[in-house]
């Protein structure tokens, strides 16, 4: 046998088949979502995180100001409506649980004292408010979020959910 001539594949043996070289990608059906949608879908998540921590840090420093705690019932307001709307847009209730996590998360760090004897958010009235009646809030906003039948996430990808009842 010449170098040039190449020597044939050896058939498959009695019972078994070819396999080819490389296997065919596995089929998503048209419901099944694909590697753009898992990234908007963890890209969204990503952002509700950014904000819950982004309004408590927000919230913990402007907890105490201004009169009669107007401050501190904007800001419970705040996240009740973060905390629904991240729910409803999401499609699911982890859509609100990520940005309260966060918002939690971030006052509870700001709130304890610093061996200086330093803190954000400080064991008054007003600070109590703020850390209960966000919390407070934030439960309530994900009690009561409108989550559907429809696919978490899919007004991503898919466009914008129907609305109306």
């Amino acid at each position: 046998m010449d170098h040039d001539e190449q020597a044939a594949p050896a058939p498959p043996a009695a019972g078994a088949t070819a396999v080819p070289a490389t296997a065919p990608a596995p089929r998503r059906g048209p419901d099944e979502p694909g590697p753009l949608e898992a990234f908007a879908t963890g890209a969204a998540y990503a952002v509700l995180a950014l904000l819950g921590a982004a309004l408590g840090v927000v919230g913990s420093f402007l907890q105490g100001f201004g009169p009669a705690f107007l401050a501190v019932a904007v800001l419970i307001a705040a996240n009740a409506a973060l905390a629904w709307l991240a729910a409803w847009g999401m499609g699911s209730r982890l859509g609100g649980i990520v940005p309260a996590a966060a918002w939690l998360a971030v006052v509870l760090v700001l709130s304890r004292q610093r061996p200086e004897g330093d803190l954000v958010v400080p064991g008054t009235t007003s600070g109590y408010v703020f850390l209960i009646g966000g919390m407070v809030a934030l439960a309530v906003g994900l009690a009561t979020s409108p989550v559907g039948p429809r696919e978490p996430g899919g007004w991503l990808t898919r466009g914008a959910p129907p609305t109306g009842g």
